[in-house]
């Protein structure tokens, strides 16, 4: 068969190779500019903030690279979710062009027809299954909301949602297979019973073909999502390898991350994992700050002590009042202390509001850090909502947050710190498996005393580095309104593959082309495969 003869026979494949082709091009041009730089900057130092990039060096172990596009893309989806408004749209757009396409004639394949039927059937297991599984989990959560209130919340539904996820994603995993089993075995065939349930509309008129194909839809779209949502979820919660930090410390330097969240709360990575995600990158030590709870905090402690670890855990807590979206870290108290709405009816914590929980745990001789400070326009004609920053420096915290993850904080309210003798906290506040982007390098004066008093002490001074590490480029930034719809995704995937370094490059070719080589390979087998073979095999009753 010659080139031509192949391309008029194979059109919609060989523009994909085509596509894979550039594709491929573009990562190998990549491989050899090798374009990766980390960039490290000093929130406190100076505003703006001082590159720092100098001090230290970011690279990744081999295992990062046998992963590297799956890391990449659990780096990138992160937790927010917003981006599978932009895939459903995406989606929506592919059915309408098959549909036309299908009407008006340029899909007559019964090869494709008869091979539908297994995808059918898939895609309304993965409806069936997924939606029983959001009504069990849903249904917990809420007898738990009912009997604790949103203590019950904040505390335990992400381990419920997590193996909700898995379980669902075991079951369509065995489902695949049996589907691959049936076909590879010579002797196993696929039956499809073709049901004629009852209709308001009468048969093969323009009003029940248009039901069906609306029900078909609406079940390929929901499936797709539930499909991509449980992807979302087992890819940030997967500990994949991170980067490495790579600094020169003296005796008495220590970097430390002030707030992370763990299981315990709406994090994404248990206790453990954490503690190990930490000791990869390097960083000497943590408060575990799970919101309303020290559960994580205490579980990390017990690991480290345990395994005899070469790590700082330090408990803390977040204080989270989920109406004004206020939310204080608490440091140096073993104790539970709720927002009101945390409140827990058997009364194992104490529920207070803003400025009495700053006075108690101050009382304590404990230490309060307002993180994510919300530096809005109030309706006084300031800033700062739902308090002004006056009001909690005059309730007593210890400072605030001037980076929090990526994000730097309003220079006002780092200038407003040192002004006032405040601590400026910088921390990653990571949920996911992400690699950290903030910390804080902090000198203490009595290297052998690394308790929460003096490693307060030492930040008063405000002589520490309160560090943000921007891992990847800012080529292109879309309009927020973009953003607003998902398409941040697309954003932040072109910002991380012109960042890549040449073995990550690599990596990618090397998935590329597997993942293009079994595509191939299935396609050949299907495009080889009797028309009345694939018929035995996928019987229409």
């Amino acid at each position: 068969m010659s080139f031509f003869t192949f391309f008029k026979k194979n059109r919609p494949f060989f523009i994909l190779t085509i596509g894979f082709l550039l594709w491929l091009g573009f990562l190998i041009v990549l491989s050899i500019l090798n374009l990766r730089e980390v960039v490290f900057l000093d929130g406190l130092a100076s505003n703006p903030a001082t590159n720092v990039s100098s001090d230290y060096a970011s690279h990744h172990s081999f295992l990062r690279y046998l992963v590297e596009p799956f890391a990449g893309i659990a780096f990138i989806i992160g937790m927010e979710f917003y981006w599978l408004i932009a895939a459903i749209i995406f989606y929506i757009i592919y059915r309408l062009i098959y549909l036309i396409f299908k009407k008006i004639g340029k899909i007559r394949s019964q090869k494709y027809k008869r091979l539908m039927y297994p995808i059918d059937n898939f895609m309304r297991f993965t409806f069936k299954i997924f939606s029983a599984t959001i009504l069990i989990v849903g249904m917990i959560i809420l007898i738990g909301y009912i009997s604790l209130g949103y203590y019950f919340v904040s505390r335990h539904f992400m381990v419920i949602i997590q193996i909700g996820v898995r379980i669902c994603s075991l079951i369509l995993i065995i489902k695949i297979a049996y589907i691959l089993i049936i076909f590879i075995h010579p002797k196993l065939n696929l039956h499809y019973p073709v049901k004629n349930k009852r209709s308001l509309f009468k048969k093969n008129s323009l009003r029940f073909k248009f039901s069906k194909t609306l029900k078909r839809e609406l079940i390929y779209i929901v499936g797709t999502v539930y499909i991509l949502l449980g992807a979302n979820i087992l890819l940030i919660s997967t500990p994949y390898p991170t980067h490495i930090i790579e600094t020169d410390l003296e005796e008495d330097e220590f970097l430390i991350d002030f707030h992370v969240h763990s299981t315990m709360s709406d994090g994404w990575l248990t206790p453990e994992q954490r503690v190990a995600w930490y000791i990869e990158q390097g960083i000497s030590g943590a408060f575990f700050s799970d919101h309303d709870n020290i559960r994580g905090a205490l579980a990390a402690r017990k690991y480290v002590e345990t395994n005899n670890l070469d790590f700082m855990v330090f408990v803390s807590l977040e204080w989270t009042d989920a109406i004004t979206k206020v939310h204080m870290n608490i440091y140096g108290l073993e104790e539970e202390i709720v927002a009101p709405i945390s409140e827990n009816p058997t009364g194992n914590s104490l529920a207070l509001n803003a400025s009495d929980m700053i006075k108690y745990v101050k009382s304590k001789g404990g230490y309060v850090i307002v993180n994510h400070y919300n530096y809005y326009p109030n309706l006084s004609g300031s800033f700062g909502v739902p308090y002004t920053l006056e009001q909690l420096r005059d309730w007593g915290v210890d400072g605030f947050e001037i980076i929090n993850g990526d994000h730097m904080q309003e220079q006002e309210i780092r200038q407003f710190s040192l002004d006032n003798n405040l601590i400026c906290i910088g921390a990653s506040d990571t949920h996911t498996s992400e690699e950290i982007n903030a910390f804080v390098r902090l000198t203490l004066d009595d290297p052998t005393n690394k308790s929460v008093d003096n490693i307060f002490k030492n930040l008063r001074n405000n002589t520490h580095s309160v560090i943000m590490v921007n891992l990847y480029s800012n080529i292109i930034k879309f309009p927020g309104e973009f953003d607003d719809i998902g398409f941040e995704i697309l954003e932040d995937f072109i910002n991380y593959i012109f960042n890549l370094s040449s073995f990550q490059a690599l990596s990618w070719i090397l998935w590329s082309c597997l993942g293009f080589i079994l595509f191939f390979l299935a396609y050949m087998k299907i495009k080889n495969t009797d028309l009345e073979l694939i018929e035995r095999k996928i019987k229409i009753k």
